[in-house]
């Protein structure tokens, strides 16, 4: 299966569908602050800086993010890689790690860790929002005190 035969919707719910061409969908969640700990581990790069990647650790990562119970060891490696690819691309490119998303946390919280396990179950793609819209409103605020 070729990357261009799988399409990714992106829900409302902060879960992305992966579809082929027959229909046949798997839909995976956002990450969370929860997930980040795992994350870290299995994302930490080598001395040269590239994260190395096994069949085992790409199914852990599946598993860890499919909504509903599938065996990833059932389809063919190749398909696994495509699917994992997609789920690279629109959930994983907002992974932080942990201690950047607890300084954040932090920040967003005006110096505090009262809500950090409530903030835990936000989906990152919200908490990025809510990274850029913190930020711009202490930038704001920083140039009318100049």
């Amino acid at each position: 299966m070729r990357k261009n035969e799988l399409r990714v919707e992106r829900n409302h719910d902060y879960t992305i569908s992966v579809i082929d061409k027959k229909g046949s969908k798997l839909v995976f969640r956002d990450i969370t602050g929860a997930d980040l700990e795992f994350l870290d581990k299995v994302l930490e790069p080598d001395e040269e800086g590239k994260v190395a990647l096994d069949f085992e650790t790409l199914e852990k990562i599946l598993a860890l993010l499919v909504v509903g119970d599938y065996n990833f060891y059932k389809f063919p490696k190749r398909i696994v890689g495509n699917i994992f690819n997609c789920v690279t691309e629109h959930i994983l490119c907002n992974y932080i790690k942990k201690y950047n998303w607890l300084e954040a946390c932090y920040g967003i919280q005006n110096g505090s860790f009262m809500s950090v396990l409530e903030m835990e179950k936000v989906p990152m793609t919200k908490f990025m929002a809510m990274i850029e819209i913190h930020q711009a409103a202490v930038d704001r605020i920083n140039k009318e005190t100049k």
